[in-house]
């Protein structure tokens, strides 16, 4: 009841200062209603019981009907007729009551409040014509009154004319008052408005600005979470080609661009190549190898030589612009560079239906992206190639692994150990129980049909290095589950100890291999005989590689001949063999100054090498070339008669090793040899200088040079001629003290 109450008496203008007129008003009404109501409400009850007449009823009711119809005029905007409705019925009764019981206060008061409310609903002309009625009305009445018209006590002239001027002089102050309150009202309404406005302007503003932030922060958001996950894809993807394709395609449906794509530069720098692109025509981009040129007339081009980003806001305007054909609706552009420090990979270009789509949150949001998405291509870059260098680690280390096994393997003479149940070792035989070759082939355990049978393969590094396998002594009594688990416990534990002795046996290896180097590099530097040097380096090889026989040649280029130096096979050792070069091994590794090593069937591997005259009884052959810078000086090479598979790829490195250090002591020895003799013929020259210019005469002179000649070439006879061959001038020197040859003659 009361929300309707003030539903009926709330304004209906937006203006305030009308709808403050329509409040005051409706209450108005409302209270004049009420009092109307209950005024006629009262005299209709007193006039039904005989003690008044229907006037009172009748004024009171009919003024309701009045006041409905300005309630309804107010209603409608129409305050000026709605405010004279009310004031002139009020008036209009005032007057009546006036007439009908004379001069009093109730009239004054009714005729004071006839006044203040035309003043507020109509306004100051109108309060001041109704100040004019109500002097007039009072003066009338007074006169009425004073006349007998009306039944009510005479007051003198002097009075009534005195009650009217101060009755008009206040309805007059009221008007005035009335008016000031108003004016000073609307000021106010005035002021509020103004008010209301630069509050509703503000509130507009922010509002413009919250949603402004409001958007920025969303953006952000959506690039914080867009960079955090293309950081999430770095973890999951390690193939760089995939996360490129899955960055792009999540920049594209996070910020509805038209089209995303990303540029790798190619190794010359000089290139961008499409590595990723969304949708159809970005497939076919890729598939056609699209590229741009650094430098080149597109975004991508200015970019990628400028380093820095480039907006095209309208692409008709923009003269970089590349328009492709695959991209008929793209309106604008914007492209990144993908820098990882100062180190370009490439450039992320975003394309847009909309002109003008890209503001300079968008360039800054694609930049901190763009430095994610490199970052990402990088890692996975140089994670695919650590996971590729580590791969190549262990395939190394897995065919170093199965070669050297597979040497151990090779050199043993019994591949087959057999143990009875004592823990014996059996007769040798090459007996193999078939389920071997199946847990090999399968690289696990295997058991035969009958369940006799087990084999399990020892493995280290993922290649099996041996196979244990056992036999049941009964037939009826097959291998459990927890007897396998136990055999292959022992396996496992046995390729751990394998390994760990191999290792061991490898590392020794190489200590005495060094060792060896170590001894033969200070034979080389105390610039021994190359006898005795050879007579070392067969030692120290024995060391190393075990009893073998040695062969050292030299090799002249100039003759095309080789000198067999040392060969421990022969029983003459300071005896060396010259022959030219040919077609066996020896003149094969001369040639190809290459190692050549011979371990499986040599004498058919040497015949498909061209060399006819191999013996027969040598089992393993292997050779290296002494080289010295470009030139080669000879060959070393280890022979053994007796034992199939005797050198390794380890043996050839060593001897290479120890091959180039003989080669540069056989070149000091060479070079000291030439500066000896080089320094004792300048010495002699200078002896026999000096001895004939001490000579006192020709004679003297001739006789000195000669024998000094003699002396220094070892010649038994010298003889020295002046003019012609039939001159009989000459002097002859007998034996030389110093003489070794006894053969030769020497004429000058």
């Amino acid at each position: 009841m009361i929300n309707r109450l003030r539903g009926a008496i709330a304004p209906t203008s937006p203006d305030p200062n009308i709808a403050q007129r329509q409040m005051v008003l409706n209450i108005g009404l409302l209270g004049l209603a009420i009092l109307g109501f209950l005024f006629g409400a009262t005299f209709f009850i007193l006039w039904i019981l005989g003690y008044t007449p229907p006037t009172g009823a009748i004024a009171g009711l009919g003024v309701l009907p009045f006041f409905l119809l300005s309630y309804w005029l107010g209603r409608k905007d129409q305050l000026r007729i709605a405010g004279y409705i009310p004031t002139t019925v009020v008036f209009i009764v005032m007057v009546a009551s006036l007439f009908q019981v004379g001069i009093g206060h109730a009239s004054t008061i009714g005729m004071a409040m006839v006044v203040a409310a035309a003043g507020i609903l109509i306004g100051a002309g109108a309060a001041s014509f109704f100040v004019l009625l109500s002097i007039l009305a009072y003066t009338i009445a007074g006169w009425a009154q004073n006349a007998g018209i009306i039944t009510a006590a005479i007051l003198p002239q002097s009075a009534v004319l005195a009650d009217a001027l101060g009755l008009g002089f206040g309805l007059a102050l009221l008007v005035i008052l009335n008016w000031l309150s108003n004016r000073e009202m609307v000021r106010a309404l005035s002021v509020e408005r103004e008010t209301s406005d630069q509050l509703q302007v503000q509130s507009r503003e922010l509002e413009e600005l919250v949603s402004q932030r409001t958007r920025v922060l969303e953006r952000r958001a959506l690039q914080l979470q867009t960079t955090a996950d293309i950081a999430k894809l770095t973890t999951e993807l390690p193939d760089p080609e995939i996360l490129m394709s899955q960055a792009v395609e999540l920049i594209r449906a996070r910020f509805g661009f038209y089209h995303a794509s990303i540029f790798i530069m190619d190794e010359t720098g000089n290139w961008a190549d499409l590595v990723a692109s969304t949708g159809e025509a970005g497939r076919k981009m890729i598939a056609r190898h699209h590229r741009l040129a650094l430098g080149s007339a597109s975004i991508i081009g200015w970019v990628s030589a400028n380093r820095l980003p480039r907006v095209a806001l309208d692409v008709e305007q923009d003269p970089f612009h590349f328009k492709n054909p695959l991209l008929p609706e793209t309106q604008s552009e914007l492209a990144v560079p993908l820098l990882v420090g100062q180190r370009l990979l490439g450039a992320l270009d975003v394309q847009s239906t909309e002109p003008h789509a890209f503001a300079e949150d968008d360039v800054r949001a694609l930049e901190a992206i763009a430095s994610e998405v490199a970052v990402a291509i990088d890692s996975a870059r140089i994670q695919r190639e650590m996971q590729e260098q580590l791969d190549r680690i262990e395939r190394s280390d897995r065919i170093e692994t199965q070669a050297a096994w597979g040497r151990i393997a090779r050199s043993r003479s019994v591949p087959i150990i057999h143990l009875n149940p004592k823990g014996e070792i059996g007769p040798l035989t090459d007996e193999v129980f078939p389920v071997i070759e199946d847990a090999i082939i399968q690289d696990s355990t295997v058991v035969s049909p009958d369940g006799r049978d087990i084999a399990i393969p020892i493995q280290v590094r993922g290649e099996t290095i041996a196979t244990l396998a056992a036999r049941r002594s009964k037939p009826s009594e097959p291998w459990n589950d927890e007897e396998i688990a136990l055999m292959e416990a022992v396996a496992s534990q046995s390729a751990q100890a394998l390994e760990g002795a191999r290792q061991r046996s490898e590392e020794r290896r190489r200590v005495t291999e060094l060792e060896v180097i170590n001894r033969i590099s200070q034979a080389v530097s105390q610039m021994l005989p190359q006898e005795t040097l050879f007579r070392i380096v067969r030692r120290q090889l024995i060391q190393a590689i075990g009893e073998t026989d040695l062969k050292i040649c030299l090799f002249d280029p100039q003759e095309d001949q080789l000198t067999i130096s040392y060969d421990s096979r022969r029983t003459a050792p300071t005896q060396s063999i010259t022959e030219p070069l040919g077609d066996d091994l020896t003149s094969v590794v001369i040639r190809s100054r290459q190692p050549l090593l011979l371990t499986d069937n040599p004498a058919q591997r040497a015949a498909m090498l061209g060399v006819s005259d191999f013996g027969e009884e040598i089992k393993s052959w292997l050779g290296v070339p002494m080289l010295l810078g470009d030139e080669i000086l000879g060959t070393i090479i280890l022979e053994d008669y007796e034992q199939d598979n005797r050198f390794t790829e380890d043996d050839a490195a060593l001897l290479a090793t120890v091959a180039s250090q003989v080669a540069a002591g056989i070149q000091n020895a060479n070079l000291l040899d030439q500066v000896q003799r080089t320094a004792r013929r300048e010495r002699l020259i200078h002896e026999i200088t000096s001895k004939v210019r001490r000579s006192p005469d020709m004679k003297s002179i001739l006789k000195t040079s000669t024998r000094e000649l003699g002396r220094a070439l070892n010649a038994i006879r010298s003889t020295v001629s002046l003019g012609s061959s039939e001159s009989e001038a000459n002097d002859t020197s007998d034996d030389s003290e110093d003489g070794l040859l006894n053969s030769q003659d020497t004429k000058s």
